[in-house]
């Protein structure tokens, strides 16, 4: 049974939180591998995951709405992987993009129990891309040397991304707000280009692809507890 009052728990209340999420890639959701070919090297893509942490602000607008804003910071793990067009070499690297993101959503509360809520959101993100990054690498085969580098631009310093979340709450009285969530961010464009080149004897043979900034997180989150305002 659901006590008198607890609809209200939000209400006209500003809370602080802290929140850690781990970043998955998802064929589903085109969040995986991209293949470039040309007629001299195959390129493959692939953002293989992080993590994002950062601290949420949330107002209460009434029983069911609440308003979200912070800043998280982003760490993605793209992986490239090298192969010639008769399958001679085949090298993979590895390296970090970062991003800082401030999101504006709206969110909507159902409440299931007690102390239990289920919510959903949508809004959009800022997202501010750290620097361009560059990582390379050699490759000894039978004496010939083969030396390979990616350059990764930013397409802009900052665009827009569309948010979208669903998750469940535990909320106490004076321990504060526990919530396990999921979302996922879509950015407009592609946050970045990567331009691929191996080089054997000098000779530069390149590709380029697009690198997506869409990806899916778990959401873990904690809400310090506060009082309503008057």
């Amino acid at each position: 049974m659901v006590e008198p009052g607890t609809m209200s728990a939000q209400d006209r209340v500003t809370t602080f939180g802290v929140q850690v999420k781990p970043i998955f890639s998802s064929r589903f959701f085109s969040t995986n591998e991209e293949v470039v070919a040309n007629d001299f090297l195959n390129l493959r893509v692939r953002p293989e995951g992080g993590y994002a942490f950062g601290m949420v602000i949330r107002r209460g607008i009434s029983e069911r709405v609440s308003f979200e804003t912070g800043i998280n910071y982003v760490r993605r793990v793209i992986s490239l992987a090298f192969e010639d067009a008769d399958s001679l070499i085949n090298y993979s690297m590895r390296y970090r993009f970062i991003t800082y993101e401030i999101p504006v959503q709206a969110m909507f509360y159902v409440q299931l129990g007690d102390k239990v809520w289920m919510n959903a959101s949508g809004g959009i993100s800022m997202d501010m891309y750290a620097s361009d990054a560059f990582s390379s690498g050699f490759e000894n085969r039978s004496g010939v040397i083969y030396d390979f580098e990616q350059r990764t631009y930013r397409s802009n310093w900052v665009q827009i991304s569309l948010l979208a979340n669903i998750g469940l709450e535990y909320r106490t009285k004076k321990s504060g707000y526990f919530y396990l969530g999921a979302s996922f961010h879509r950015p407009f464009n592609d946050m970045a280009k990567v331009l691929a080149t191996y080089r054997r004897d000098n000779i530069p043979v390149r590709a380029t692809a697009g690198l997506s900034g869409t990806y899916l997180t778990l959401d873990l989150r904690y809400f310090f507890h506060e009082k309503p305002g008057k």
